[in-house]
């Protein structure tokens, strides 16, 4: 049985405040330990929690530890790998999804190929048309 002062206090915040908070961390670069002590946060998760939740984040990896962005959202990140880069034009943006497209299309079809070839050699599945047949 608890005590009524074992119970923890449930803090709720506004979705205007959790807004606040993904956007501070996103747009303004806060670290989620410096956006905890801003804004009084029991924990960082909670920042994970709202970013994921809000459409921020598309999703977390918690092995490892990485965060897959929508492209809704990409162009509201800070760019991290290039200094003071000029933004791209329509046409740049475009070409740049088709290449992340192709390889996307590569990846799939070495792994079909992979699969055809463990097939055919471990199981004996006759898959390809062999030369010479009609």
């Amino acid at each position: 049985m608890y005590n009524s002062n074992e119970f923890v206090r449930r803090t709720f915040y506004s979705i205007e405040l959790k807004h606040q908070i993904c956007k501070d961390h996103i747009e303004n670069g806060l670290s989620l330990r410096e956006c905890v002590d801003k804004y009084n946060l029991s924990c960082h998760s909670l920042v994970h929690d709202w970013l994921r939740k809000l459409g921020y984040v598309a999703g977390m990896n918690r092995r490892t530890r990485s965060a897959y962005i929508g492209i809704e959202n990409f162009q509201t990140l800070p760019d991290k790998s290039q200094k003071k880069s000029t933004p791209l034009t329509p046409e740049q943006q475009q070409i740049e999804l088709l290449k992340k497209e192709l390889e996307d299309a590569k990846l799939l079809a070495e792994g079909y190929r992979r699969m055809i070839e463990i097939a055919e050699s471990e199981l004996k599945i006759p898959i390809r048309k062999k030369p010479n047949t009609r």
